[in-house]
C-alpha cells in the first residue's frame, strides 16, 4: 500500500491494514520461490451468506485444511492511524473496528506469515482452497462457519482496499498475510495473500 496513514472508520479501507502488516513480516526462508501473483479483485457484490448474528468477540479460529488455529487479539490503530498487528509472529488478531466474525460485512484477520524466529501462523494460508471452512469461535458460545470463496494474492502497491474491508453482502471474513516474493531490501514481502469466506453457518 502507499500510505499505510489511513484513519479507518467503522467501514475500514486496508491501506493502513496491509502496509502495517506488511511491513511486519520478515523472512524464515528467504529462498523459497514466490507465488504468481493474482492481481484481479475478488467480487464486492453479490455475495450469498447464512443470516448475520450479533457482534461478539472472537476468541479462537481453526483452519483444518492447513492445520492452522490459535486464539485471536483485538487490533486497533495505532497513534498514526496505521492498523496494528501481532508483535508475535505466531498470533493471530481480528481488527475490532470492523464487523465481528458473523456479523453483517466483512471482518478481517491479520496474522504474519514468518519472521526470522520462524514459521508465523499464517504461513500456509497460501495452500487454502476454495471450499475449505474456516471456524471462528465467540465470546457468546457461538462458532461461526465461514466457507472459503476464493485465495488471490496482490501487489502491495496495488492490494483492493473496500474488496477487502468493505462490504461484500452479507457476513463476509477475510484473513490477510505476506507472501509473494521478498524484498532483502526492505526486509519485507511485495505482496499479500487474501483469503476471501463467506458464513455458511453458525453453531
Amino acid at each position: 500500500m502507499k500510505s499505510g496513514r489511513t484513519r479507518l472508520g467503522a467501514c475500514a479501507t486496508a491501506a493502513a491494514a496491509a502496509v502495517a502488516l506488511i511491513a511486519g513480516c520478515g523472512s524464515a526462508d528467504h529462498s523459497r520461490p514466490a507465488a504468481a501473483a493474482d492481481t484481479a479483485a475478488a467480487s464486492t457484490t453479490g455475495v450469498r451468506t447464512a443470516p448475520p448474528i450479533g457482534r461478539s468477540t472472537p476468541v479462537s479460529f481453526t483452519i483444518s485444511s492447513i492445520d492452522a488455529a490459535g486464539s485471536l487479539i483485538a487490533l486497533g490503530l495505532n497513534t498514526d492511524g496505521s492498523v496494528q498487528v501481532p508483535a508475535d509472529y505466531r498470533q493471530a488478531g481480528w481488527y475490532q473496528k470492523g464487523p465481528a466474525p458473523g456479523e453483517q460485512g466483512s471482518a478481517v484477520i491479520l496474522g504474519h506469515v514468518d519472521s526470522y524466529q520462524g514459521v508465523g501462523v499464517f504461513f500456509s494460508l497460501k495452500k487454502v482452497e476454495p471450499g475449505n471452512m474456516i471456524d471462528v469461535t465467540r465470546a457468546d458460545g457461538k462458532t461461526a462457519h465461514f466457507k472459503v470463496t476464493d485465495v488471490r494474492m496482490y501487489d502491495k502497491t496495488q492490494f483492493p482496499d473496500q474488496v477487502v474491508f468493505g462490504p461484500r453482502g452479507g457476513a463476509t471474513l477475510q484473513i490477510v498475510t505476506c507472501g509473494g516474493q521478498f524484498d532483502q531490501t526492505a526486509k519485507s514481502y511485495l505482496s499479500n495473500v487474501v483469503v476471501f469466506s463467506s458464513l455458511d453457518s453458525v453453531t
